[in-house]
């Protein structure tokens, strides 16, 4: 379900707001407040300016966004989707493990390495937990 142009328009005015906001935690003990406000407020500026425009041209040309629609829903397209997200996945589990010996080149803490080291088993775990599910449904 497609969401409205008031809640993008709200979302836009937060991410502003968090923007301003992060000006006045410009000092060195508020430093990460400050960052997490202004990559909160930029992400959400953005996410709801790509989607207001969207908006506005899908109002604009109703049978160019029926097409893609379309050309979404496909079965083809589909597929396509779903093999380049396995494929990023499994470039995305190496990534994962060279940031784990990165971490111990550099002599990082040892629960920075335990950290990325529990992502990369959560996602093998789930990786198989979701194929096993996959395999009884069909």
């Amino acid at each position: 379900m497609r969401r409205s142009t008031a809640f993008y328009a709200v979302l836009l005015f937060i991410g502003i707001c968090a923007i301003v906001a992060s000006f006045f935690f410009n000092n060195e003990e508020f430093k990460a407040l400050s960052g997490t406000l202004i990559g909160i407020g930029a992400s959400s500026a953005g996410v709801s300016i790509s989607n207001l425009l969207m908006n506005r041209a899908a109002r604009k040309n109703p049978e160019l966004e029926k097409q893609a629609t379309i050309d979404y829903n496909d079965e083809r397209n589909t597929v396509i989707r779903n093999r380049a997200k396995a494929k990023a996945a499994d470039i995305t589990q190496w990534l994962i493990m060279a940031i784990a010996y990165i971490t111990i080149l550099i002599s990082a803490p040892l629960w920075v390495t335990l950290a990325v080291v529990v992502v990369f088993l959560i996602y093998h775990f789930m990786s198989h937990y979701l194929m096993v599910q996959y395999q009884k449904s069909m």
